[in-house]
């Protein structure tokens, strides 16, 4: 059990918004004025300070974890964030236009209450996108070498893409694109990565033992500087339409 009060401490230091993620919410029209739209487990609120500091859109956030949805508060003072999870979105039904979630649906255990939810509370037409990675994508990412049970740990907690489209159709969303945002294939063992592994900052280095954790993390800092070569992981960013 991870205990998100603990990681929100540390989250901050080393997790950020990705801009190329949210320009391709902006060319999908997500962000039009006077739509309302949700970050749904919106952590400590990187997403919806960079989005409401840039468009004219109504923000809201959704975070279960108090810890991290205080960070969000403190970073988002004039914005509507509140406590709550996939079974339950306190807000009015049809109420928002868009709904994402960024590196969060692996966190949530039961996907047929969450796009029964969503569908509630969203709009007819209205979009949901979701930040995530197939299983190809979680087997090809640069550091499963240095922790040798990550891709089975991650591929425990993560639905696979298809799964996720199945049961959004289930409770009446359709598949619109699935946007593929390629990492480089050259990586380095930077500073940067190396603190995120150490505080733990991805949630799956707190679901390793603990001599793994540490062998693979003084492996990382043995090779600092060490450019690897990769099949490209990358994210998928799955558009569903109401």
């Amino acid at each position: 059990m991870i205990d998100y009060t603990i990681a929100s401490k540390t989250y901050n230091n080393t997790r950020e918004s990705e801009d190329i993620i949210i320009e391709i919410m902006y060319k999908k029209g997500a962000f039009e004025i006077n739509n309302n739209i949700l970050d749904f487990g919106c952590g400590t609120g990187n997403y919806l300070y960079k989005i409401s500091q840039k468009y004219q859109c109504n923000c809201y956030g959704l975070e279960p974890s108090i810890g991290m949805r205080q960070k969000a508060i403190e970073k988002n003072p004039n914005l509507v964030i509140v406590e709550g999870n996939h079974n339950n979105i306190p807000f009015e039904n049809d109420f928002f236009n868009y709904i994402y979630m960024t590196d969060v649906i692996h966190h949530v255990p039961e996907l047929n209450i969450l796009f029964n939810t969503f569908s509630k509370k969203i709009k007819q037409n209205g979009y949901v996108s979701i930040l995530t990675q197939s299983w190809k994508q979680i087997e090809n990412r640069w550091y499963n070498k240095y922790f040798p049970s990550l891709e089975s740990i991650e591929k425990n907690r993560y639905p696979d893409i298809e799964k996720i489209i199945e049961t959004s159709k289930q409770n009446g969303f359709r598949l619109e694109i699935i946007d593929v945002k390629e990492n480089p294939v050259e990586n380095i063992v930077d500073e940067h990565f190396i603190k995120l592994v150490e505080e733990k900052n991805y949630s799956m280095f707190r679901l390793l033992e603990n001599k793994e954790y540490k062998n693979g993390l003084n492996q990382l800092r043995k090779e600092i500087h060490k450019k690897i070569i990769s099949r490209n992981a990358g994210e998928s960013l799955i558009w569903l339409k109401k």
